[in-house]
Order: structure tokens, then sequence, then C-alpha cells
């Protein structure tokens, strides 16, 4: 179900920077500082699988990768969002 979707330490958060556009791995890598290059690219995959984000190959050299909210992922939104206001609002 949508807890599944949406478990993991890092899924959401990856959804959360995606929400306002597509966004390269490596600006990703740095906004979810201290998550590991590996960690990254397994949560990406996983969500890419669930058909919850995009992934697409910029044609430069060297390559650069993109990763952008799919419509199921952005319908997720209000969800994550609200998940996000309750633990602000309630775990500070």
């Amino acid at each position: 179900g949508t807890l599944r979707l949406l478990s993991g330490k890092w899924r959401l958060l990856v959804l959360f920077h995606l929400e306002s556009g597509s966004v390269r791995w490596g600006a990703l890598k740095r906004q979810l500082k201290p998550i590991t290059p590996r960690m990254l690219t397994a949560t990406l995959r996983s969500l890419e699988d669930d058909d919850l984000i995009w992934r697409r190959v910029e044609n430069t050299i060297p390559p650069q990768v993109a990763y952008g909210l799919t419509e199921k992922g952005a319908g997720l939104a209000p969800v994550f969002n609200a998940m996000g206001k309750w633990g602000s609002e309630n775990l500070s």
C-alpha cells in the first residue's frame, strides 16, 4: 500500500526534493547529505521500479542523469507534504 511506497529512510526525502521539478543526481546528492552514493542510487532505482519517478539520461559529455516525479509520484505529493507538516508540528 501507500505506506510501503513511502517507507524507508530516504524515499520520502527524495520525493520531496523532486516535487518542484527535475533534479540531477549530483544535486540530489548534495541536498541529501549524508546519503551515500550507493544508497542514493538504490533509493532512486526502487522509486523508479515503483513508477514514482522517471529517469532521463541527458546526451552530454559526461552524460548527466536527471530525475523527476511521474504522474503517480506527483499524486502522492499531498500525502508526503501532510506527513512532513505533521512531523514538524509534533516531533520538534
